[in-house]
């Protein structure tokens, strides 16, 4: 009997301080699952404002310019790091002088801590002289995809390769319409 008194003695004073000792015990942390894992791109870099730089390379061919089309950005990325905005704007002058006004939107689908995948799209208006005397406004639509790769926490060089149409006008009552590879390099810094 004084073996059964012992340790029922034991085990109220066990279950009494139960309580009390998993509160002195430090909170288990779970590792987070891989979507809410702390990415480069939910951590703080491509959100809010940035600017920078960002060329077009296009093959030639009907109604579109081939080489290097130069245009300086504006980006901006939402606080939670799912999607960013680039706008752009374009002046260059080889014999004639042309202006482009476009923006594009990208949906992020893959981050890691110091890159992220994006897929999108967007428009791009151009003003192209044809001849003396003679311009065309052309609409660009593109969509495809962007890799942003960032070699510190607030700057990206931004990479992205893509299909385009083109709807240039050639005239009072004439479109035509053709299709390109389109392809940008370009490099960001974001105030973070």
């Amino acid at each position: 009997m004084r073996r059964v008194s012992i340790s029922l003695m034991f085990l109220t004073i066990a279950l009494a301080l139960a309580p009390a000792l998993a509160l002195a015990q430090p909170p288990v942390v779970s590792e987070p699952t891989s979507s809410a894992r702390m990415t480069g791109a939910t951590s703080g870099s491509g959100r809010g404002l940035g600017v920078g730089a960002i060329a077009f390379f296009q093959p030639a061919s009907a109604g579109t310019i081939s080489g290097t089309v130069p245009n300086v950005m504006a980006s901006w990325g939402d606080a939670a790091g799912r999607f960013h905005v680039e706008g752009m704007f374009g002046f260059y002058h080889n014999t004639n002088s042309n202006l482009d006004v476009g923006a594009h939107g990208w949906y992020h689908i893959h981050a890691a801590p110091s890159a992220d995948f994006s897929v999108g799209g967007g428009m791009v208006l151009a003003r192209r002289r044809i001849d003396v005397g003679k311009s065309s406004w052309d609409v660009e639509v593109d969509v495809g995809a962007q890799l942003r790769a960032f070699v510190v926490p607030n700057v990206a060089f931004l990479g992205s390769l893509g299909f385009a149409m083109y709807f240039p006008e050639y005239g009072a009552n004439q479109m035509a319409i053709a299709g390109s590879l389109i392809g940008t390099v370009g490099i960001a810094y974001y105030f973070l």
